[in-house]
């Protein structure tokens, strides 16, 4: 006959009583702020900075605004699409498609600045350090936008 193993109780106690606590613990926190970005787990709100996101409006202007408007980087269909994304997946999007006709053509510098801009469109506010342009550092950035504004 097999012999069942038994687990000594007071370790099933101490399971149970861990997952409790980590449970109360991750339903007590705070609710994070609409725009904002998560960067390996940890809320982070700034991931760019003003420096950085104004020569990203440069970027924009010379470049993206012949096809774009702002709006089809702030609207609710590119929020709905990219909200819980890594920065990298839109980095790279943008960099690998645009601009039109000659994909990746711009320095990698050049798509962070638009990136930062595109991240101060949507009401992400601006830090002391520039966004990174390796693929490591933006894929451990997740993007939380606030929703569009009515009638967007």
């Amino acid at each position: 006959m097999p012999r069942l193993f038994q687990i000594p109780g007071s370790l099933l106690l101490a399971v149970v009583a861990t997952s409790v606590v980590a449970a109360v613990s991750m339903t007590a926190q705070q609710p994070l702020p609409q725009g904002h970005a998560v960067r390996n787990g940890v809320d982070t709100i700034p991931v760019y900075s003003d420096s950085q996101a104004t020569a990203g409006q440069a970027v924009w202007t010379k470049t993206c605004s012949e096809c774009h408007e702002s709006k089809d980087v702030t609207g609710a269909d590119f929020r709905t699409k990219w909200a819980g994304q890594p920065v990298f997946t839109l980095f790279e999007q943008i960099r690998t498609t645009m601009p039109d006709g000659n994909p990746g053509s711009l320095p990698r510098e050049d798509y962070a600045a638009a990136m930062a801009y595109i991240l101060k469109l949507n009401g992400l506010p601006a830090g002391a350090t520039p966004l990174a342009a390796d693929s490591v550092a933006l894929a451990g950035i997740k993007l939380v936008l606030p929703p569009a504004p009515p009638g967007y």
